[in-house]
């Protein structure tokens, strides 16, 4: 086919061949760009069932939108062939780096971070991967990971499972429920386990010699102990892995729990798209999510149910969390005698549920994750109406990492609380936290966009001016948060935010002006001060803003988004050093 036309694609060489078929590099005339094609095989392009749910799995993964996904243009049908086109990646596959040997640790836990990332974001749109396995993880022009094939393998293994041939390596990354049917989010988490394991050792954890002994070891043996292949590999590191490869789905961590843990290992947060770094910053700062610089999280609002915190924040609650959780036992008890002595039982039912769903929110926001998990589970027993129970569920499920969960909780919330405009705002607000946890912008602005219809708050315009920031429309940002604070005059984040959609526009008197007013408002602001400094740092104003970087460092100690603030004052050359001025940080 080289060296021909389809449609509007001039074909310019064959890339390789696979179990979906052929892949070319080609020319799209129409957009005047690469792209890659994908042709299934005849066999399944002819059998109309096959080529169905190709479609349907075609259309699913061109949904996705994520800086570690590779894009799917388009599904076509030119009469004689079914194709898709789709992002051209040329920076080779995963098996290839692997070639060479284990990879180091931390390259190692950047990559698989950046795949959990991924596929947290699927995951959280209903979509699996399942076939996660390094022949699909590409890597761009730049060196990021690319998930390649969101669904599409699956369509083509529905049609003509083997167990020989190019399926060994398929066999080798299948979960244990996989064997009985269970394909879906829990076996991509699983499969990113033994992808992991084998970049870290160069082996598989369950070694075999046909697909069906490896499918038995899976299903029934305990994988080979890391370090006792690559004993260098940090015992905290080979717990991590050692979490994915539990063989109850029930007990494997969601996607999202896996990229906060890696980022944890690798210093920084899951990547995401982000604007263009400053001129000669360095990498660390272009790794880096900036949530914990630039986002305020509120107090909660004077409601029964309030937004929970980000998960980060669970230790520094621990002991409140055990104390929480026997007071509101205690409470659950005496609602319930209480309640039983009540009217009818209907009504009753729904009093208690009421009730615990309110035990629910306190419990949320003392960090109590798992008794207010089991509060909310026990108000919708009781009346599986109770809209705010099911909010309190997904807040608590945010709270435990869980996000797949949460956003179904969220969304549900969402389409039964038609006649409470302001619960859908809060389930919407929910829905947006976890976009920016996952660091999909445009998603977190859209449900903020929506919160904000419904309930509009100094708290909602706040964040939705912040994540059209960081989505790259600072100048959109501006005029919405200007409004916000003809409505909530001396708001210390909408100033805040205002200053950063200004300092984004490179109009840094006008930030400088704006940030001023937040730290007039809240003087103890640290992201207010850390933002300061980097707009002194930017004007070449060296001294204050050491000054604000130091008092940053003093109110938040230990903060996780330091490194990238420092980074972000050297390249502006706030830590110059000579006569009369300060060498670095305090």
């Amino acid at each position: 086919m080289e060296d021909t036309r389809i449609l509007h694609y001039e074909i310019l060489r064959l890339l390789g061949r696979g179990g979906m078929g052929e892949v070319y590099e080609a020319r799209d005339t129409k957009l005047q760009r690469r792209v890659a094609l994908k042709f299934i095989a005849p066999e399944l392009s002819a059998d109309v069932a096959s080529a169905k749910r190709f479609e349907r799995e075609a259309l699913s993964a061109a949904a996705l939108s994520h800086p570690h996904i590779a894009t799917l243009y388009a599904l076509e049908h030119d009469g004689r062939a079914v194709f898709i086109a789709m992002e051209l990646i040329t920076g080779g596959s995963l098996r290839e780096r692997m070639a060479q040997g284990p990879l180091p640790t931390a390259e190692a836990l950047a990559i698989a971070r950046d795949v959990a990332a991924a596929l947290a974001h699927a995951h959280r749109r209903g979509i699996a991967h399942r076939d996660i396995k390094p022949e699909n993880l590409m890597f761009d022009g730049e060196g990021a990971v690319k998930v390649m094939d969101f669904g599409l393998a699956h369509a083509v293994q529905a049609s003509r499972l083997t167990l020989t041939g190019s399926t060994l390596g398929t066999a080798a990354y299948m979960a244990p429920e996989s064997t009985r049917g269970a394909i879906g989010a829990p076996a991509d988490v699983f499969a990113l386990g033994v992808v992991l394991y084998e970049m870290l050792t160069g082996a598989l954890p369950f070694p075999a010699e046909s697909p069906l002994a490896q499918l038995y070891m899976i299903a029934n043996e305990e994988p080979r102990p890391l370090r006792g292949i690559r004993s260098e590999v940090a015992p905290e590191v080979e717990a991590a892995v050692a979490r994915l490869l539990i063989k109850d789905p029930e007990q494997r961590p969601d996607a999202a729990t896996v990229a906060r843990e890696l980022s944890l290992l690798t210093g920084v947060a899951p990547p995401a798209a982000e604007p263009a770094a400053p001129a000669g910053a360095v990498a660390v700062a272009s790794e880096r999510r900036t949530e914990d610089l630039e986002i305020e999280r509120l107090p909660a609002p004077r409601e029964e149910v309030a937004l929970v915190t980000a998960p980060r924040r669970r230790r520094a609650r621990a002991l409140i969390a055990s104390s929480g959780i026997i007071l509101a036992a205690i409470g659950a008890m005496f609602v319930l005698r209480w309640a039983s002595f009540r009217g009818a039982a209907g009504s009753e039912r729904a009093l208690q549920s009421r009730v615990l769903s309110d035990e629910a929110a306190g419990l949320i926001l003392r960090g109590s994750a798992d008794s207010a998990q089991a509060m909310a589970d026990s108000a919708l027993a009781l009346d599986p109406d109770n809209a705010r129970a099911r909010f309190n569920l997904g807040q608590a499920l945010r709270l435990k990492g869980q996000a797949t969960r949460a956003a179904a909780m969220f969304t549900r919330t969402l389409n039964e609380a038609a006649k409470d405009p302001k619960l859908q705002a809060m389930a919407c607000l929910g829905l947006a936290d976890l976009a920016m946890d996952d660091g999909t912008w445009r998603e977190a602005a859209r449900n903020l966009q929506r919160s904000f219809a419904l309930d509009s708050s100094d708290y909602t315009c706040a964040q939705l001016g912040f994540a059209l920031v960081r989505d790259g429309r600072a100048a959109e940002a501006v005029p919405l948060l200007r409004r916000g604070l003809a409505t909530w005059p001396g708001s210390a984040p909408l100033h805040k935010n205002t200053a950063f959609a200004l300092y984004r526009l490179d109009s840094l008197a006008a930030a400088l002006s704006e940030v001023d007013q937040a730290l007039a408002a809240r003087p103890d602001f640290p992201a207010a001060l850390s933002l300061r400094a980097r707009i002194r740092a930017r004007r070449g104003d060296s001294k204050p803003a050491l000054a604000d970087w130091n008092a940053f460092l003093r109110s938040r100690p230990g903060a996780a988004d330091s490194t990238e603030v420092e980074s972000e004052l050297r390249a502006a050359g706030a830590f110059r050093t000579g006569p009369g001025v300060p060498g670095g940080p305090r």
